[in-house]
């Protein structure tokens, strides 16, 4: 091998190499801000909630499930009436709930409506209580605590859409 291989050879290993720690840095500064906005977010919901709401709603599960229901928000000193549904995967059984919600991040009213996510497990085989926590596309976080009846068993992720009634 001639000096111009081996030189061009070493500058190549070199620039791959500090390529790599700088992705590496990259990567591990992205990972250092998520962890950070997370740990924020997560102080945020300890705090008051930006809003709070009153629900009730049904859940048929089989395998794959549906529900429905409806509420009220209050929020910045008016009440919201709303309508909700949603699809789940994971669970079988029937149940009725009544139950109230945290809401968190919500910067304004036209914020709330829209779909949101949520991952939860729970058994019931009749009076039961339950708690979940959703969040939309917009980063609005809804936390819910409720009460209910029915037999059911589930654990999977579930899909509710809220819309303003009118």
């Amino acid at each position: 091998m001639n000096n111009k291989s081996v030189i061009v050879r070493f500058l190549i290993a070199f620039l791959a190499l500090t390529f790599a720690q700088v992705s590496f840095a990259q990567s591990n500064d992205a990972q250092k801000q998520a962890d950070a906005k997370a740990q924020a977010r997560q102080k945020a919901m300890s705090g008051p909630p930006d809003a709070t709401a009153d629900f009730e709603g049904k859940q048929l599960r089989l395998i794959a499930g549906g529900s429905k229901g409806k509420g009220v928000l209050h929020y910045k000193g008016k009440d919201y009436p709303f309508t909700m549904s949603g699809v789940s995967i994971g669970g079988v059984g029937y149940t009725e709930a009544q139950g109230t919600a945290n809401v968190y991040f919500l910067k304004s009213i036209e914020d709330f409506p829209g779909t949101y996510q949520g991952i939860g497990a729970g058994a019931a085989a009749g009076p039961s209580k339950g708690a979940n926590t959703f969040q939309s596309m917009k980063e609005v976080v809804i936390t819910t605590k409720s009460k209910g009846e029915g037999v059911a068993l589930n654990l999977g992720v579930s899909s509710v859409t809220i819309t303003l009634d009118k």
